[in-house]
C-alpha cells in the first residue's frame, strides 16, 4: 500500500526493462544523475505561445518527436557539457490504504460520491433508514472494524463467514480481495474479485482491485485489462485510469501511460498522483518542461508532498535551470530535513551555478 508520488518516476518488468531499485532512497539517489545531464529547451513551435510546455501537441505544423529538445549554445571558452542519460524512472501506486465501503484518498468525483460495490439488498429500499443490514452485512461490517484495529487475519476470517452465509454479497468478495492483497495473498485476492465478478461482472471496483493483484504479482498485461475494463465501467472515476498509466510504463510504453495520465486529470482535475506521475513519465521521454508543469501542479494540490518538490527540482536541473533547482530542493529539505537526496542535488546544483 505504498502511496508514492514522486517515485513517479513512481508505486515484473521496469520501465525501461531494467532491474531498477524500488526504495525510495535509492530511486532519489539515482535522481541526483539528473544534474548531470546537458540542459536542454525545447524551441518554440511556430504560431504557439512560447511558454506553453504544451505547446508541440496543438502545433498545427507538426510536432518535434518526443527526446528531440534543441541543446542551448555553449558559452563561449566552455567545455562542452557530457550527456548522461536520465536515469529510468519507478510509477507511484496509488495509496491502497482504503477501507472496503470507505472513500479513496482523493477528492470524490464531482458526479459522484464515490464508486463502491452495489449491494442488492439496499437498492430495495429508497432511503437508507428504511434500510436494515442483513447478518451477512453486519459480519463484514466486523471485519472492517477488525482491519482497522489492523486485525488482518482476523477480517478475512470474518469475509469468510459472511461469504458462506450469503455467497451473494459482492462487497464481501471485494474486501476479502482487499485483505488478502494486504495479507500477501495475491492469488488469493485474484480469486476472492474474480469470485464477486462472477456475481455483478459490472462491478468496476472489483475489476480495480483484480488489476492491482495482478499488477503485483507482475503479470502487467493481465492487469491492463482489468484497469481498462474498471476504466470504461466506472467513467469519472480517475483510479483505473491512473493504474493503467503505471502498468503501460512497467511495459515501456511511457507516451501511451502519459495519455492515461491526462484521462485520470481529466475525470479529476484535482487528483495530484495523476500529475505527479504524468510528470515523471514526461522526465522518461525527455520532456522537463512538460514535467516541470505537472509537477507545480501536483504541488498546487498537495504542497507538503516532499517528492513533488523534488522532481519539480530534478526537472528544473535537466533544463538546466539551476538557480530556481536550488529552490525546489531547499523546499523539499524544509518539508524534510533529512531528505538525503535534495541535499546532494543542492551541492551539486550550487556548484554548477558557481561555474
Amino acid at each position: 500500500m505504498s502511496v508514492c508520488l514522486a517515485r513517479m518516476p513512481s508505486l515484473a518488468q521496469p520501465m525501461v526493462r531494467r532491474a531498477c531499485p524500488r526504495s525510495r532512497g535509492a530511486v532519489f539517489g539515482l535522481l541526483l544523475l539528473v544534474l548531470f545531464a546537458p540542459a536542454v529547451c525545447g524551441q518554440p513551435n511556430p504560431g504557439v505561445p512560447e511558454d506553453d510546455p504544451f505547446a508541440d501537441e496543438l502545433n498545427p505544423f507538426g510536432r518535434q518527436p518526443a527526446g528531440t529538445a534543441t541543446p542551448r549554445p555553449t558559452p563561449p571558452g566552455t567545455a562542452p557539457r557530457e550527456t548522461v542519460k536520465p536515469p529510468p524512472q519507478l510509477p507511484v501506486p496509488f495509496p491502497e490504504t482504503t477501507v472496503p465501503g470507505q472513500p479513496a484518498e482523493r477528492r470524490p468525483p464531482r458526479d459522484r460520491a464515490r464508486v463502491e460495490p452495489r449491494v442488492p439488498a439496499r437498492d430495495r429500499f429508497e432511503t437508507r433508514d428504511e434500510w436494515e443490514p442483513s447478518p451477512a452485512e453486519k459480519i463484514v461490517a466486523e471485519a472492517e472494524q477488525l482491519d482497522l484495529k489492523g486485525d488482518l487475519q482476523g477480517a478475512r476470517s470474518k469475509l469468510r463467514e459472511a461469504i458462506k452465509l450469503d455467497p451473494k454479497l459482492t462487497v464481501a468478495y471485494l474486501a476479502l480481495g482487499v485483505v488478502s492483497r494486504r495479507l500477501g495473498d495475491l492469488e488469493g485476492s485474484v480469486e476472492a474479485c474474480s469470485q464477486g465478478l462472477e456475481i455483478d461482472p459490472q462491478d468496476p471496483e472489483l475489476y480495480l482491485r483484480r488489476g492491482i493483484a495482478w499488477f503485483h504479482l507482475g503479470l502487467h498485461g493481465i492487469a491492463l485489462e482489468d484497469f481498462e475494463d474498471a476504466a470504461g465501467i466506472a467513467y469519472d472515476d480517475p483510479r483505473p485510469e491512473l493504474w493503467r498509466g503505471l502498468t503501460l510504463m512497467e511495459l515501456d510504453r511511457p507516451l501511451e501511460a502519459i495519455n492515461a495520465y491526462a484521462s485520470a486529470i481529466r475525470r479529476d482535475r484535482t487528483f495530484m498522483l495523476a500529475y505527479l506521475n504524468r510528470g515523471l513519465a514526461y522526465l522518461r521521454t525527455e520532456q522537463p518542461r512538460k514535467a516541470e508543469f505537472d509537477f507545480d501542479q501536483a504541488i498546487r494540490h498537495d504542497p507538503k508532498d516532499v517528492r513533488a518538490w523534488f522532481n519539480r527540482g530534478v526537472a528544473q536541473a535537466q533544463q538546466g535551470k539551476f538557480a530556481e533547482a536550488i529552490g525546489s530542493y531547499g523546499e523539499a529539505l524544509k518539508r524534510d530535513p533529512a531528505h538525503e537526496a535534495a541535499r546532494r542535488n543542492v551541492e551539486a546544483a550550487r556548484a554548477r551555478v558557481g561555474r
